[in-house]
């Protein structure tokens, strides 16, 4: 048994208290292990040696040293206050050496006697088939070999010169199963009195809670990054996952490209279009190479389809997922669209469709789609989609969003299909909790043409904030007991107090539209706090049909005496010249920049031709142009010399990056 050396021994306090506290932490296991002739060395008495007397087991002889009494006390035939005793010597004397050794061989002897007396009576017990008996031979054969143990760790610890106390510390430490003293040679390893055993797990567990710490901070940044993503930039941001359901629970419904006529693409906000505007002319150098927003293309794949929802005879939602599981392979704000690409009855066909579910919706996304007659990827969908098909998806674009950042409360106002959107928004405002009021104003045609009508009653009773107010043309014949009429004046002043002061965004048929804003106006909602969004082509020009050129006219008349002024162009008097592809096109004064590009094979990426979803994004390094709709386009952006292509118009030379 290895001893401490001098380094811990001038600690004595110390270790006695810790010997005493690990006695209580290790408890009755321990003690059922020390040797009974020692088992009062956890308690030491304050008084001096016991007095009491008794003949040492199988001996009748008197014990040396005054019988029983004087330094070491005797129980029940053997001592018991032989360990104990020595706590109270505190150095090795002659006369301390001499009483360790007489009773150190005096245990050896005790036990010898103790063990071959119960190895006897275990071979009796067995002859006479007794198992007691056997027991309680193995019980004193073991009292007997810790006699024999506590006398030769005695021996041996005076044999190497240890101080008493520090023999006593050692063999209670052996008999509770503590680790062995270390020897003064490894004293200067030890920290705060502690082994390396405990500094190493202590370093280990502080290593893992900082470990711990920085993933977590790590965590919260990245988070913190995407939402500001989500509420700064132009296609949207990520958002933490959250659990989606169908049904009761709100859902998201997946990104689908709309369609012309209601449900269709989304067409230029008004209020925004309603000037043109002219873009500076740009340097002729060519711009440097730097990654802004018009570089990054929206995400190009393929989606399947998991579910398909009917929501009315005419429309349907589907749901899309990744076809390898997981989540969706993009991320968008709620009120963005995403486009498809088909080939359908021999025709290559693009159309967007406005996501209607919301952004926390990760692991899927849902578009709901009106069919239409004249629409080639509707009736695609709803004719020809099946669950498990995979559809060609660009996505997301757009920038009529919302995501409660941006104002206090909102009013969405949607006729027909262009509930989609606002779905998105309430979904996603609804997921978040978002603190501020939500009135949502709906206006159909007839009650069966409310979409979404059960999940829009839940969310309503979940939410206080949620405002709902519907309202149906034509309920002659039904149950309907809402709102009758058009989206009117009167119907919006009774649904939303104070809507002066509220944000508003507004999205259906243009006809609709008109009316709504004309009745905002009246109410005294300041045209900057409307956003808008239709649905179907701009302006009455069916996408990828090309511009008319103007008809010719007669020149204005001169007044004698001045100067004729300059003929107005009529035909292709300018052109434009593509510096990647190297081509040079003639450019009208109404024909766009797209069009003229696709007269000569130039490609440019396009979706909803309208100029709201900002794929046809290029950059002008000579000239000027005028663009009617710049839904598409933020300011920082028109800054830096990029325009729409599907807008753009000029009466002079260009040179575009395409």
């Amino acid at each position: 048994m290895r001893l401490a050396g001098t380094a811990a021994g001038r600690r004595p306090g110390l270790a006695a208290a810790g010997v005493m506290v690990l006695l209580l932490v290790v408890g009755a296991p321990a003690l059922g292990q020390t040797d009974p002739g020692d088992h009062s060395a956890h308690h030491p008495p304050p008084v001096a040696a016991p007095t009491e007397q008794t003949a040492p087991m199988g001996s009748t002889a008197p014990q040396q040293g005054g019988g029983c009494g004087g330094m070491m006390g005797c129980m029940g035939g053997v001592p018991r206050q032989f360990y104990p005793s020595l706590m109270e010597m505190p150095a090795l004397t002659p006369e301390a050496r001499r009483l360790i050794e007489r009773e150190a061989g005096r245990r050896i002897g005790v036990g010898a006697e103790a063990i071959t007396d119960a190895q006897m009576r275990i071979h009796h017990a067995m002859a006479a088939n007794d198992p007691a008996a056997v027991q309680q031979a193995a019980a004193a054969a073991r009292e007997g070999l810790l006699q024999v143990e506590s006398g030769a760790a005695a021996l041996w610890a005076v044999n190497e010169g240890q101080a008493p106390r520090r023999i006593a510390l050692d063999w209670f430490k052996g008999q509770l199963g503590l680790p062995e003293a270390k020897t003064a040679s490894m004293a200067p390893t030890e920290g705060w009195g502690l082994s390396w055993y405990h500094l190493t797990t202590m370093a280990f567990l502080v290593a893992f809670l900082l470990g711990t710490l920085a993933l977590q901070y790590a965590r919260m940044r990245r988070v913190g990054g995407l939402v500001q993503r989500l509420a700064s930039g132009p296609t949207g941001g990520a958002l933490g996952p959250a659990p989606a359901t169908r049904g009761p629970a709100p859902s998201g419904p997946p990104p689908v490209p709309p369609v012309a006529g209601p449900g269709g693409p989304p067409a230029p906000a008004e209020p925004e279009a309603a000037a043109p505007a002219t873009t500076p002319t740009a340097s002729p150098a060519p711009a440097p190479a730097v990654a802004t927003a018009a570089a990054r293309r929206p995400w190009s794949g393929t989606l399947r389809v998991a579910a398909i929802f009917p929501e009315t005879p005419s429309v349907k939602t589907f749901r899309l997922v990744d076809p390898d599981g997981g989540d969706i392979p993009f991320t968008f704000m709620p009120g963005q669209f995403l486009t498809f690409s088909a080939e359908v009855d021999g025709e290559r066909a693009r159309r967007s469709y406005t996501i209607a579910s919301s952004p926390l919706r990760r692991s899927y996304v849902e578009v709901t789609v009106k069919r239409e007659d004249k629409g080639l990827i509707s009736r695609y969908l709803h004719d020809r989609g099946a669950v498990g098909s995979l559809l060609e998806v660009s996505a997301p674009s757009g920038v009529f969003t919302f995501t409660g950042t941006d104002a206090d409360s909102i009013v969405l106002i949607a006729g027909g299909v262009g509930i989609t959107p606002m779905m998105s928004v309430t979904r996603y405002l609804t997921d978040r909790a978002f603190p501020g009021e939500i009135h949502l104003l709906y206006g159909v045609a007839t009650p069966q043409d409310l979409i979404f009508r059960e999940e829009l009653e839940y969310l309503q009773k979940r939410h206080p904030n949620l405002h709902v107010a519907a309202t149906v043309s034509h309920a002659e014949g039904t149950a309907w007991m809402g709102g009758t009429g058009r989206l009117s004046k009167d119907f919006i002043v009774r649904a939303v107090p104070d809507i002066a002061r509220r944000r508003v965004h507004l999205c259906g048929p243009p006809p609709m539209m008109d009316a709504v804003k004309a009745a905002l106006a009246e109410l005294g909602v300041p045209r900057e706090q409307v956003r808008t969004e239709a649905f179907g082509p701009a302006r009455g020009v069916t996408p990828g049909t090309p511009a008319p050129l103007p008809a010719p006219a007669a020149p204005p008349a001169s007044t004698p005496g001045e100067p004729s002024a300059a003929p107005v162009p009529r035909i292709a008097t300018a052109e434009v010249r593509f510096t990647r592809s190297g081509k040079t096109a003639p450019l009208s004064p109404e024909q766009s920049v797209l069009e003229a590009a696709e007269a000569v094979g130039v490609p440019i990426d396009y979706s909803c031709r309208v100029g709201i979803c900002g794929t046809c994004k290029v950059r002008l390094l000579e000239g000027s142009v005028t663009m009617e709709v710049e839904e598409g386009l933020p300011p920082d952006e028109k800054a830096r010399g990029i325009i729409l292509a599907c807008q753009a118009k000029s009466i002079g030379n260009l040179a575009v990056e395409a």
